[in-house]
Formats: structure tokens, C-alpha cells, sequence
């Protein structure tokens, strides 16, 4: 019995060095989020009566047929931006990270490089972006017509609906690369040098001590990259809405989850008409919220599972 009082006694400063950031965490994660799933059983456009409807809003997304094939085609290129980072964005930032970490040829400016869209923000990356591949006066279609290639014939970019995704993924991948090469690079750096220079000795090249000693020893930290993957390809926003505008451009090519829920809370019409509906937003934001839950639990799941980062 004493003893458990004295363990108690022992952990009562831990938990006042813990209470600013839980209340912080209650106050700006908890209250909201449980306020967003009362406010999406119900009807309110900011200003007048919140209206109680229980599941109708669900119902709307889900079985309504116009708002459940825009959520559906915003949400499948959520789906197909995300599945773009795992199989294009993510093996460019391990080989730009195994690039600057072997200390190739002239890697500081590669590192300068790679590091640039650090210190710029996403609507300032996604403004050059527009700049460009404008198809009137853009940098990219002046140049074509330097070499030759005659007016008629230069290609739309942002106004052709094939051109729209590749661009978005190019551009993403330039802007997102960054973090995640930064987080992978760290862990590479962690890599034991002995294990190294043993590996070296004994015969293994630069590809095999890469394959079987750096990558299984940089397994926590794509673990963290996957994850912030999922997050930041399904909370995406600015890039789309910069290139392409509020509706995702034609046939909403480029129309994500967030932008749909940006059109409903702060209006999509005349300044007449803004039609504001904040509970239909916020169920769109909860749903969000449960697929982002969903996912990152199902991906730390199954890669935990995976023993040959460590072995």
C-alpha cells in the first residue's frame, strides 16, 4: 500500500507537466471535433436557426445522386493523388535522400535545390505553377514557340483535362518531396557507421548496402512518411485550388475532398446566393476526418507487421 502511494506521489509532477499541452489539445482537437459531429446532424447557414435533421446530411452525401458523384469523384482523386505519392513521390524522395546522404557530386546544390519549396509556401509554388503552363503567356508554351512549334499546335496544360493531373503530380512532387527526404535523410544519417564500413569491407556495394542495411534500418521513419502521406493526400487543397479554381477545373479533374467542403462552408454561388450550409460542410469534414483515422490506423497496422525493416 505504500508503496503505491509513493509511485503516485512520484508521477503527480509528470502529470502537471502534461496538463498545459492537454488542455491545449482538448481545447483546439477535442471540442472542436466533437462539435463538427453534433453540427453535421444538423441544418445552419451561419446566421440564422441551427435546425436538428439527424442522418439527412449523410444521406445527402452518400445517396443523393448529384452530391454523392461529386464526393465521389473528388474523393477518387484523393485516392489516385495518394496512390501518386506512394509509387512516384516517395521512391524520388528515398533516392534524393540516398543522394545527398552518399555526398554525390556537386550534392550541396542538389540540396539547394530539393530544399527550396521549404522555405516557399504551397500558393507561391502554386503560382509559378500557373505562370508556367498558362497555354496565352505561359514560360513553358513561349518556349516551344522559340523552337518552332507553331501556335496551333501548343498544348493547353491547365485547360487540357488530360494534362491537369500529371502537372498537379509534378508539381506535388517538387513542393511535398521536401519533408519527407528531410525525415528520410535523418534516419539514414542514424544508420551505424560500423555496420557500414563492416558491410563495405566484407564486399557489398553501394546498391546492396543501400538494399540490406540502409533501407530495413529506415523503417520508422517511412512509416512516418507513408502516414503523412495519407494525411496530407486526402487534406489536400491549395495546389488544385490555385491551378485550377474553386470547381477542380473542367469536369472537376482537379476537384479534391477539401475543395468540396470549401465550396458548401463558405459558398459556391453570386454574392447573392453564396449558398452556405455549415452542417452539410461539416459532415463532409467528419467523414474526412473518419477516412483519415481509417487509413493511417490500417497503414500502421499492416507496417508493423512487416518485420523486414529490422531484420
Amino acid at each position: 500500500m505504500g508503496n503505491t502511494v509513493k509511485k503516485k506521489k512520484k508521477r503527480r509532477p509528470y502529470l502537471w507537466f502534461m496538463l498545459p499541452g492537454l488542455i491545449f489539445y482538448c481545447m483546439f482537437m477535442i471540442i472542436p471535433l466533437i462539435a463538427t459531429s453534433f453540427l453535421s446532424l444538423s441544418s445552419w447557414d451561419g446566421l440564422g436557426e441551427l435546425t436538428f435533421t439527424g442522418i439527412e446530411n449523410y444521406k445527402r452525401l452518400f445517396l443523393d445522386p448529384a452530391n454523392a458523384a461529386t464526393y465521389w469523384n473528388a474523393f477518387g482523386n484523393n485516392m489516385k493523388f495518394i496512390l501518386c505519392e506512394y509509387f512516384i513521390i516517395v521512391p524520388i524522395q528515398v533516392g534524393v535522400a540516398y543522394m545527398l546522404y552518399s555526398k554525390i557530386r556537386w550534392y550541396k546544390f542538389f540540396q539547394a535545390i530539393f530544399f527550396l519549396p521549404y522555405v516557399l509556401s504551397t500558393a507561391v509554388i502554386a503560382f509559378f505553377g500557373t505562370i508556367f503552363f498558362n497555354a496565352s503567356f505561359g514560360i513553358v508554351n513561349k518556349a516551344l514557340l522559340t523552337l518552332g512549334v507553331s501556335r496551333v499546335n501548343l498544348p493547353g496544360w491547365l485547360a487540357d483535362p488530360k494534362m491537369m493531373f500529371p502537372i498537379l503530380i509534378g508539381i506535388g512532387i517538387w513542393s511535398s518531396a521536401t519533408i519527407g527526404m528531410l525525415i528520410i535523410l535523418s534516419n539514414m544519417k542514424n544508420v551505424s557507421y560500423e555496420t557500414i564500413e563492416s558491410s563495405t569491407i566484407d564486399g557489398a556495394g553501394s546498391f546492396q548496402r543501400f538494399l540490406y542495411i540502409i533501407l530495413p534500418d529506415i523503417g520508422p521513419g517511412m512509416i512516418n512518411v507513408l502516414v503523412l502521406d495519407i494525411i496530407w493526400g486526402i487534406t489536400l487543397f491549395d495546389l488544385p485550388y490555385m491551378l485550377a479554381g474553386t470547381f477542380g477545373g473542367m469536369d472537376g479533374r482537379l476537384d479534391f475532398v477539401n475543395m468540396y467542403f470549401y465550396r458548401i462552408a463558405f459558398g459556391s454561388g453570386s454574392m447573392s446566393r453564396l449558398n452556405i450550409d455549415l452542417g452539410y460542410a461539416a459532415t463532409i469534414g467528419t467523414v474526412t476526418f473518419l477516412f483519415i483515422l481509417l487509413f493511417t490506423s490500417v497503414m500502421n497496422f499492416a507496417l508493423g507487421k512487416v518485420k523486414v525493416w529490422n531484420e
